[in-house]
């Protein structure tokens, strides 16, 4: 049957038989692709407001802008996914950032900038939540953890290639100028560049719904109407425990990102020091991702999450005390080290535990639960941190997400436990 329920396909086959390499491949381009396009477009978005004379202010309201509408729209998306089937979406989403991409060719208005940035977070989230429920809906158990870290993996790796490519282009062609505005034509070789990725992202996408290779569709008895789907998914076992979970460790890789150069530059640590600080976590979580399934297998997930969201918590807030040390590059690429060791787990193995522990015709709804609560924590946490770091000092913006951590993972111990051995 097709994913709206019409004829053709044969009932026998089971709904985690539907696995083959061939449409996940096809998959990872569009989730490559996307993450790519919103890493390196966002930053861009930026130089424009500026170069159109936006205040502190109004770059900071173009900038929440990915997040608002994305936000306001997310679980009735998820619920439309379930209902409808994923891989319309996935071209829904392409056309939708193609859409965007060609729009931003245009002049530069602030408001155009708002619209554009709006409607970039959305085709985003649709792509997101599209691809984590096809993952979530058309891999067998055995194989879920290891295509969510394969996921998250090639996020990790569109998120330091996109943002190095615009900085490069951008201060390349501006400093050849001389100028410290953009101008239009650096904007146009970004946007040329990941125009054409986006198009090749559609025609996967498209080449997902026509020729799906052994992903099959379906059956009626799968498709379910969504009313009352979200109270049905926050009373499931662990799901609120692990999207709590993936919230923290989302939020503080975030707060790394924001607070670490402020702390570098208290310490007197140069913006190369800060950004291989950086790169040392990103490179650890995306090394623990390759041995994730092996380590589940070993300890269960429950057990790692504890582990490496407590290693995580005391990686953090060991940052202040190492600060004070007279010498403290040393300790502090150790402790940016097993950062990344206990934050790289948190996505992956969340994505995979909340999938697990929903039923099939709920799980585009659970994504686009998990996904909201991120967004939302990505603007609540942040904003709770600077307050803290204001009256209590620098140090409070790192111990504020080992607190969290610690109380994620202290939900994670409470959870019921089930038959699942991966558990």
């Amino acid at each position: 049957m097709s994913e709206s329920g019409t004829t053709g396909i044969l009932p026998q086959r089971s709904w985690t038989s539907r696995v083959s390499r061939p449409w996940f491949a096809r998959l990872m381009v569009v989730t490559f692709v996307a993450q790519f396009i919103s890493s390196a477009i966002r930053p861009l978005i930026t130089y424009e407001s500026l170069a159109a004379g936006a205040g502190a202010v109004q770059v900071g309201v173009i900038t929440a802008a990915f997040s608002v509408l994305a936000l306001v729209v997310a679980l009735p998306l998820g619920k439309a996914v379930d209902r409808r089937g994923e891989t319309g979406f996935l071209v829904l989403g392409g056309v939708l950032v193609c859409s965007t991409l060609l729009s931003l060719l245009a002049p530069s208005s602030l408001l155009l900038l708002g619209v554009c940035s709006a409607f970039l977070g959305l085709g985003h989230l649709i792509l997101v939540v599209a691809s984590q429920t096809l993952i979530a809906k058309g891999s067998e158990p055995k194989r879920r953890d290891t295509r969510f870290a394969t996921l998250t993996t090639v996020n990790a790796v569109a998120q330091i290639v996109a943002p190095a490519m615009t900085g490069f282009l951008v201060g390349e062609v501006t400093g050849s100028h001389g100028e410290s505005a953009i101008d239009i034509p650096n904007s146009h070789i970004v946007l040329t560049i990941v125009s054409g990725m986006a198009v090749v992202a559609t025609l996967s996408a498209i080449s997902l719904k026509m020729w799906p290779g052994s992903l099959m569709q379906r059956p009626v008895s799968d498709i379910r109407p969504g009313r009352g789907s979200f109270s049905s998914v926050m009373r499931l076992p662990a799901v609120p425990a692990a999207m709590l979970a993936s919230l923290t460790v989302l939020t503080s890789i975030d707060l790394l990102v924001a607070f670490l150069p402020v702390f570098g530059q208290q310490h007197g640590l140069s913006p190369l020091t800060v950004g291989l600080l950086l790169a040392t976590e990103g490179v650890a979580a995306m090394v623990v991702r390759i041995w994730m399934v092996r380590l589940i297998t070993r300890f269960t997930r429950r057990r790692l999450l504890i582990g490496t969201m407590t290693l995580a918590a005391i990686s953090l807030s060991s940052l202040p005390v190492l600060g004070m040390l007279d010498r403290p590059g040393p300790a502090l690429f150790a402790a940016m080290a097993l950062a990344g060791l206990g934050l790289g787990i948190g996505q992956p193995a969340t994505m995979a535990w909340v999938a697990a522990q929903t039923p099939v015709h709920l799980r585009g709804t659970a994504v686009s639960i998990r996904l909201s609560g991120n967004r939302l924590g990505q603007v609540v946490v942040p904003i709770s941190a600077g307050a803290l770091a204001g009256g209590l000092g620098l140090a409070a913006a790192f111990w504020w997400p080992a607190v969290l951590l610690l109380v994620s993972a202290g939900l994670i111990v409470r959870t019921p436990r089930t038959a699942d051995p991966s558990m």
